[in-house]
């Protein structure tokens, strides 16, 4: 009912903010409602006088809306990727400016032919061009977001392109936003000395940090001869990608997450770099009747480290896994917006804080690594479905502090070994949630 009463004064409020670009605030605070699930609420006063907001598309158009004493508008519904609002109050106005990702990708008849019913894996160019540089760059990036270094490759990337640390390009990278320059790189294509835009993809970060730099980043390309380095190392990409497409159980896992939840994929593809840090996302695309699922995650030899090829193997599984299972579960937790957020009101037990600062995002992220749990229960050895269990428990808890995500854990395998005759995972949603609370 709740929804259905959104929806009727977002009907009503569309209108005039589409002729007029305004709000009028009738107190100094107000609720910013991102993407239906992300709200903040915001003190006027506490703006500047001009705010960018970056919208991106995670797995349906993005949107925006303004709340306040009962009344939505909504300030993302054109097809437009860049849209306006003045807000007014006590004589004041200040300017909201939201860029969106509103079609992220163009499947060709061809690419869905090439692509369909497949695991694609890939170091697009420019986007390791992109990670060359970060792990080339100042501490920042070293330190936050931990380029992986512990390798030949990285040794051979400090040989190769050290004597080019000067180049004006690495002065441009102070203040980037790490996600929008890196991840928008598999959407440019790089041909002899040009860098151009991909006919597939638009974009898979609405900050685009990367756009602004492509003069740059062919330059340092040209005097650096980045390309005779990226043509001279394709059978270690291949070596790579080879070792993923083995080692992750990719299709395996694909067959078991669509036996369990109704979403459904043509196609997944997958971005990796030899340098990449953890820092993983993924998204979910769909165009002229093709859905794709798409992941950016840490190359297999960031695994390298231990000596026991099957629990390399293991990890990798639980890499790929924890990251594309985001396309099946946060699409059904949307249907259980109100429960989750009732359940996790207080967020103190369950989270230590930090960029999951919401009860969808703790509820999700709790629910991909347990579903990992159900998957080794189902596909490992009983060594190896421990070893795999004690994990993911410990990375939880102590690496990323969801603190109960062993008793969690616990349960949701507890509830999927007593499941009913044709119930899958989705369909324990309702009794998790209320285990929860």
């Amino acid at each position: 009912m709740k929804y259905l009463l959104l929806l009727c004064l977002l009907v009503i409020c569309f209108d005039s903010f589409a002729k007029e670009h305004t709000v009028e605030l009738t107190k100094p605070k107000f609720d910013l409602i991102l993407d239906k699930y992300f709200i903040r609420t915001i003190d006027f006063a506490s703006l500047s006088e001009k705010e960018t907001i970056h919208l991106t598309y995670w797995g349906s158009t993005p949107s925006a809306e303004i709340r306040q004493s009962g009344k939505t508008t909504l300030l993302t519904a054109s097809e437009d990727t860049t849209e306006s609002v003045s807000l007014k109050f006590n004589g004041q106005i200040k300017l909201l400016t939201f860029y969106s990702q509103k079609k992220p990708a163009l499947y060709s008849p061809q690419y869905i032919k090439a692509t369909n019913g497949k695991v694609t894996v890939d170091v697009p160019k420019v986007y390791e061009l992109s990670n060359i540089l970060l792990a080339l760059s100042d501490h920042y990036y070293h330190s936050k977001y931990g380029m992986n270094r512990d390798s030949t490759y990285f040794a051979e990337v400090l040989a190769w392109f050290s004597p080019y640390k000067d180049h004006q390009i690495f002065n441009a990278l102070n203040g980037a936003d790490y996600y929008g320059f890196v991840e928008n790189g598999p959407a440019y294509e790089m041909d002899s000395e040009q860098i151009t835009k991909s006919v597939i993809y638009a974009g898979f970060r609405a900050n685009n940090d990367l756009e602004d730099k492509i003069s740059l980043l062919e330059d340092f390309a040209k005097v650096s001869d980045f390309q005779n380095f990226y043509q001279q190392h394709q059978a270690y990409y291949a070596g790579l990608k080879a070792r993923f497409q083995k080692d992750s159980q990719a299709e395996k896992i694909w067959q078991w997450l669509e036996s369990n939840f109704p979403e459904q994929y043509h196609s997944y593809k997958v971005f990796f770099s030899p340098l990449g840090p953890g820092n993983h996302s993924a998204r979910m695309y769909e165009n002229n009747g093709f859905k794709e699922a798409i992941m950016f995650i840490s190359g297999p030899n960031r695994y390298d480290s231990n000596n026991d090829e099957n629990i390399k193997a293991i990890k990798l599984s639980r890499t790929f896994f924890t990251e594309i299972d985001h396309a099946y579960v946060n699409p059904s937790s949307g249907a259980y917006i109100d429960q989750i957020s009732t359940a996790l009101k207080d967020l103190k037990p369950w989270y230590k804080g930090g960029g999951y600062n919401k009860p969808y995002l703790v509820f999700n992220e709790y629910m991909t690594w347990a579903v990992f749990s159900l998957y080794a229960l189902d596909n490992y050895s009983k060594d190896d479905y421990l070893f795999a269990k004690g994990y993911v428990e410990k990375f939880m808890v102590e690496n990323r502090g969801f603190y109960k995500f062993k008793e969690f854990n616990d349960e949701l395998i507890r509830l999927y070994t007593n499941r009913q005759r044709g119930q899958k995972v989705v369909d324990l949603y309702p009794d998790i949630i209320e285990w929860m609370q």
